[in-house]
């Protein structure tokens, strides 16, 4: 199965989950590292989108899409009905359920609902798994975000 992340050029080929690691994140605590993926770019385009801060200057070309191969033999799907918890503040629920998924160690990735699109899915990978190694960087290409997305208020 493919999997797909945007990130800058320069960490767009780390796929070590440090950048989750040093700054946790809605499925991972402080400390824990997994990579976030997306089921799709699009996907992946609305979870950075979100994530930016109220002004922000996005330079052309600095971006990237990596797509990764992930196998389909080591997925863990979690339920896609977590919406409470998934637009709370309060993640330690979502931080419990990645903790115990990487001490298990049983699947590579897991397969979480994204808050973003609740009909789409977001994988996460641990990097520290046996199976990683059949994580498979299959291309970086560039992206560049439409600046007819910026600016505007969606919702108010």
């Amino acid at each position: 199965m493919l999997v797909y992340r945007i990130a800058t050029n320069e960490f767009v080929h780390d796929l070590s989950g440090y950048g989750a690691k040093l700054n946790g994140g809605r499925w991972n605590r402080e400390g824990v590292a997994v990579l976030y993926t997306g089921s799709s770019i699009a996907l992946c385009a609305w979870e950075y989108w979100v994530h930016l801060p109220d002004t922000v200057t996005l330079k052309q070309n600095a971006f990237s899409v990596a797509t990764i191969q992930i196998p389909d033999h080591s997925v863990l799907k979690i339920a896609p009905k977590l919406s409470a918890q998934l637009q709370g503040q309060d993640n330690s629920r979502l931080h419990a359920l990645t903790d115990d998924w990487i001490e298990r160690n049983e699947h590579l990735v897991m397969q979480v609902p994204s808050a973003i699109i609740e009909q789409e899915s977001n994988y996460l990978i641990n990097p520290a798994h046996p199976l990683f190694t059949e994580a498979v960087l299959e291309s970086v290409n560039p992206f560049s975000f439409d600046k007819r997305a910026f600016g505007k208020v969606l919702l108010k």
